[in-house]
């Protein structure tokens, strides 16, 4: 008589069951570890794209420094007036010759920087929020207060035309604060005006 090899066939799909078992567990088990070549070729890339960070920002300072300094914040035909403090400065009278330069009185530009501060200050908490998305947003941008320099243009109806400000940050910021500023608006004033205050930004 034939005799089945069932017993052998159960061995068989035991040891099988056990090898499954134990690659699974294996398999669980799997660490990967980074060679040192890997981990100095990371830091070396991660050092690369600091660098980078950096001088980009480096150029941005400039680029705007360079914008501030040149008069090209504010439109040729604007007084341009600069606000430090309690102190008002006319730094620029309207360029290009095209006879949009009406006299500005002391008593209307003050008048007027004072409702602009205003404006700025009530927009504070706004601005702030952009800084703060500017800094979760950038890993370039260091967590610290920033003395912001803005430069806000106006016609001379009192329209909001544009915003500048130094030092560069992230386009997350440019885009929120210009959203910001674009519900600014002064009385109507002789010729379109600019102008200069700062603000510090503080990381929470």
């Amino acid at each position: 008589m034939i005799q089945s090899p069932s017993g052998r066939g159960r061995f068989l799909v035991v040891a099988a069951a056990v090898s499954v078992v134990a690659l699974t567990g294996c398999k669980n088990k799997v660490t990967y570890k980074d060679t040192p070549d890997t981990v100095a070729k990371l830091e070396s890339l991660e050092k690369q794209m600091g660098e980078k960070d950096n001088l980009l920002q480096q150029l941005r300072d400039e680029n705007a420094r360079l914008e501030r300094e040149g008069g090209a914040a504010a439109p040729a035909g604007d007084w341009v007036f600069v606000i430090e403090g309690d102190a008002l400065t006319l730094k620029a009278r309207p360029t290009g010759g095209g006879g949009g330069g009406a006299e500005v009185d002391e008593a209307t530009a003050t008048a007027l920087s004072n409702q602009f501060l205003d404006m700025v200050q009530k927009s504070r908490g706004a601005i702030q929020k952009c800084y703060e998305q500017a800094l979760k947003k950038s890993t370039g941008l260091a967590a610290r207060t920033v003395t912001l320099k803005l430069s806000a243009s106006f016609s001379a109806a009192g329209k909001f035309q544009r915003v500048s400000f130094s030092p560069d940050l992230p386009e997350i910021f440019d885009s929120c604060l210009r959203n910001v500023a674009a519900k600014w608006k002064l009385p109507e004033a002789p010729a379109g005006m600019t102008f200069q205050a700062q603000l510090s930004l503080n990381p929470t």
